[in-house]
């Protein structure tokens, strides 16, 4: 039975990329993201603004789990889509629970959370069976995600809606994945081998949950466009919009179609934690965009919708500068320097627009953020084709 259940379907060719299993996977965390958004669009106050973010963190935290086991273990194996499948089921628990999560579905979220954790223990059972070599890893890793397990579990029974314990388990987890990392990396003995890391492997899971969160934003935009009469200015703020996605796109998958993995691992480590500011900056400003659509031409933007609406964009794009910076590109005749600073210069001018920005109209409002997005874009594909990275940029 274990022989049967650990028989691969797929050739070991595919595992620098992300097989059509987690392609499925990564889409449950579409239900995921809209009942999120949907929680942000009925309380954009500071209160909820900060639930969003704390439960975005432990949505993308418990994708990253995933992430982070197929990175050293890419397996296809039976055994392994029968403990993603109940995962996925788990992760539709937590999505099902997640919109009164300060009051009675609290407790049936966490159980979903713990069972989650618990899964990925048996994942890396799962590993510590087939690869005897990894065993000091595989034996740690299954320990910390079982004991994780113990502790949502206890949350679940005892202090449900207490984010202050949520935080504190929270931020134990993250201390002991460091610690075993540097335990790891400082220990040099055959005994406490890594397995190699899938070179293109992490620019492929991240950037199909990037293409994922921009995608859930048309989801919010035409649903929202639909419920009412669509006028001229509803077809020029979704155009407005469009560009502004379409923006963001490009000023990260541009760069990232050129990136080279990083070889310093405190550089690797700030790219896959600053995709969480960045993913969660995308999907507010999703929010808040289907709510623009609904605005009259003349009508100023709230100011809670306009901070947030120009916050959120301000802090994708310097996520953005930050992932250049960590992120280097390879050298070849299309590559070019970072682009950091007009990064962060554009960011500074969204933040003046939302403090600055209060009296103006919707669609001059908008146009403003549009116009200094594709500006942006418009610097790097100048940079790429004037000015090459030189050969002593490449990154060490």
């Amino acid at each position: 039975m274990l022989t049967y259940l650990s028989t691969n379907t797929v050739p070991h060719r595919h595992a620098q990329a992300g097989t059509w299993l987690e392609l499925f996977f990564d889409l449950i965390y579409v239900a995921i993201l809209v009942e999120l958004g949907n929680r942000l669009s009925h309380d954009i106050s500071m209160e909820g603004l900060l639930q969003f973010l704390f439960l975005f963190f432990i949505v993308w935290w418990s994708w990253w789990d995933k992430v982070f086991y197929s990175r050293f273990f890419p397996n296809d194996d039976i055994g392994q889509r029968f403990l993603v499948f109940v995962y996925m089921a788990l992760m539709g628990l937590m999505a099902f629970n997640i919109h009164d999560i300060t009051g009675s579905t609290a407790v049936y979220f966490l159980l979903a959370y713990a069972a989650s954790k618990l899964i990925i223990a048996l994942m890396y059972v799962k590993a510590w069976r087939q690869y005897p070599q990894y065993r000091p890893m595989t034996r740690l890793y299954s320990a910390s995600f079982s004991v994780g397990a113990i502790a949502w579990l206890a949350i679940a029974l005892f202090a449900p809606t207490n984010f202050l314990v949520w935080a504190l388990v929270i931020g134990v987890g993250i201390g002991l994945q460091v610690i075993l990392t540097i335990a790891q990396s400082g220990n040099n003995q055959s005994s406490f081998e890594m397995p190699p890391m899938k070179e293109d492997y992490m620019r492929h899971r991240f950037g199909e949950l990037t293409i994922i969160v921009l995608g859930e934003f048309f989801i919010k935009v035409i649903t929202s466009a639909s419920e009412r009469e669509v006028y001229l200015v509803t077809l020029l703020y979704f155009f407005l919009l469009l560009s502004i996605s379409i923006g963001l796109w490009w000023l990260y998958f541009d760069h990232h179609e050129h990136a080279a993995l990083a070889k310093r691992p405190s550089r690797m480590e700030i790219w896959i934690y600053v995709h969480y500011p960045l993913l969660a900056a995308i999907t507010a400003y999703g929010v808040v965009g289907s709510k623009v659509m609904a605005l009259f031409p003349g009508e100023a933007m709230s100011d809670e919708k306009r901070w947030l609406f120009c916050g959120a964009l301000a802090t994708a794009i310097a996520c953005t500068a930050v992932i250049e910076w960590a992120f280097r590109e390879k050298t070849s005749a299309m590559s070019r320097s970072p682009q950091t600073l007009n990064r962060i210069f554009g960011a500074i001018v969204l933040i003046l627009l939302a403090l600055l920005g209060g009296g103006l109209g919707i669609p001059l409002f908008v146009s403003i953020i549009s116009i200094t997005i594709i500006l942006l874009v418009g610097l790097d594909i100048s940079g790429r084709l004037r000015n090459p990275v030189s050969a002593q940029a490449e990154m060490s």
